[in-house]
């Protein structure tokens, strides 16, 4: 039998409309307000990034069998925590607990596990071979007395179940804005496509392990998420006029006392909000006017934002006084798109664990195409 490590985890701070759409689709693409136990066997399991799926045969009572899969945490993340393949040992009974999918009968959204040796897990457990979310030391500062960001960081919550709808926030979007949102679609979204979506949300989301590398005339910040690489320039360095807009975008920054301050530009047009709208078809509906948007969202979705070329992004990284915890709070400007600046601030601790490629292998819709 398999044996879960007592969880200890932080809560993350996050003050922005971006964290309703931490997961793609918890809120958009599952029932969430609907929980049903299902019992299989196990015929396949997928331990990838974004998400993990395990497959299972179920028979009803008349005999016929239906081949289901749940959604579980990325695979980075649950290999971190302990979890491995031959947990998931094909021929094995399962029993899960969980939320349905809102287009596709056959897969669900895992809470809780249970194995044929009667171990049971959560999304959040952690198994006796896996990395405790707990803070790293490292030297605050380096010998001239600039704080000492360089290490793995990583997002880490609280555990429970799936995320819900609460403190979902409007974003005041101009004409424009609202125009280049008409007809969002899930199929846009970055994250079912392996891409990048922008240099905030990607911060945090999936809780990979993020690599700052420091010295005095720049800093390189590798996301632990679909591997976006930044270079954050402190000299003054100005951006090349050949230089090519990304979702990168250009970063300079400078110490101001003990709080990097960072400014990005050169950005391509992309999205700040992705669409993840339960149906995977509906259209947004929005007032214009610069009104606040509230769109159509079947099942919960976030409301869709995009940003234009016009974008920066401010943001400020302080180091607590012991190293360990690294806060962000961050701007996002756009004068074509946003009628008023969005806001907000998330946190990251130091920590042991090292940082992996992510490898995307989105399997979200494999059974609708």
């Amino acid at each position: 039998m398999v044996h879960i490590k007592h969880l200890s985890v932080m809560a993350v701070l996050a003050n922005l409309p971006l964290q309703v759409s931490a997961h793609h689709g918890v809120s958009g693409q599952f029932d969430i307000d609907q929980t049903y136990d299902i019992a299989g066997v196990i015929t396949r399991i997928s331990i990838v990034n974004p998400h993990s799926y395990v497959y299972f045969d179920v028979a009803d009572d008349a005999g016929t069998i239906t081949n289901m899969r749940c959604e579980m945490p990325s695979g980075s993340l649950m290999k971190r925590r302990g979890w491995a393949e031959d947990m998931f040992e094909i021929g094995t009974k399962i029993s899960i607990t969980g939320s349905p999918d809102r287009a596709d009968p056959t897969t669900c959204y895992m809470t809780e596990i249970t194995f044929e040796d009667g171990t049971t897990a959560t999304r959040q457990s952690t198994f006796e071979d896996g990395v405790e979310a707990t803070t790293h030391a490292a030297p605050a500062s380096l010998a001239d007395g600039t704080p000492n960001i360089a290490g793995n960081w990583v997002s880490e919550r609280v555990e429970r179940g799936a995320r819900g709808n609460g403190g979902r926030q409007t974003v005041a979007l101009t004409p424009a804005g609202t125009a280049a949102v008409a007809g969002a679609n899930p199929a846009d979204n970055p994250r079912f496509n392996c891409a990048v979506t922008n240099i905030v949300m990607d911060w945090w989301f999936n809780q990979m392990v993020n690599e700052i590398e420091q010295t005095d005339s720049e800093i390189t910040l590798t996301y632990g998420f679909m591997d976006l690489v930044r270079t954050i320039h402190l000299n003054g360095t100005d951006m090349p006029e050949n230089f090519q807009p990304s979702r990168a975008g250009f970063s300079t920054g400078v110490w101001e006392g003990d709080t990097l301050v960072v400014t990005t530009t050169g950005f391509d047009e992309g999205w700040i909000m992705a669409p993840v709208g339960g149906d995977r078809s509906a259209s947004p509906s929005a007032r214009h006017g610069g009104q606040s948007q509230r769109a159509d969202r079947p099942g919960g979705g976030p409301q869709p934002v995009k940003n234009s070329t016009e974008l920066t992004v401010t943001e400020n990284f302080m180091l607590n006084d012991d190293g360990t915890i690294l806060t962000r709070t961050y701007t996002f400007t756009d004068p074509l798109y946003l009628e008023t600046p969005m806001t907000g601030s998330d946190q990251v601790m130091r920590i042991a664990a090292s940082h992996e490629p992510y490898a995307c292998n989105d399997l979200t819709n494999e059974r609708l195409q």
